[in-house]
């Protein structure tokens, strides 16, 4: 007779048990929640921070902006053009 008083001691304790640590375990999530919300925040303001890096760096690198911040700078384009030998023909007479 004292085996199923036990039994059901033991099923209320685990009862008991389990909902105390549901509510833990719920706790606990509710509040990684606020804590992950802010780390996506964090994680979409880098990446828009990093698109426009990046589009800043193709501008920057772009021949048409090395060309004119040359020109401000006061480099011109060479024209002519020096060697110091003459080019071989392309065909030998026979």
């Amino acid at each position: 007779m004292k085996k199923p008083t036990f039994v059901i001691i033991f099923i209320v304790f685990l009862i008991i048990a389990l909902s105390i640590a549901r509510v833990i375990v719920s706790n606990n999530l509710s509040t990684a929640g606020l804590t992950l919300l802010k780390f996506e925040s964090q994680l979409n303001s880098y990446k828009i921070e990093n698109t426009m890096l990046r589009e800043k760096l193709l501008s920057h690198t772009s021949l048409f902006y090395i060309s004119s911040q040359a020109s401000k700078l006061g480099f011109v384009e060479n024209k002519t053009s020096f060697t110091l030998t003459k080019p071989l023909p392309l065909a030998i007479k026979q």
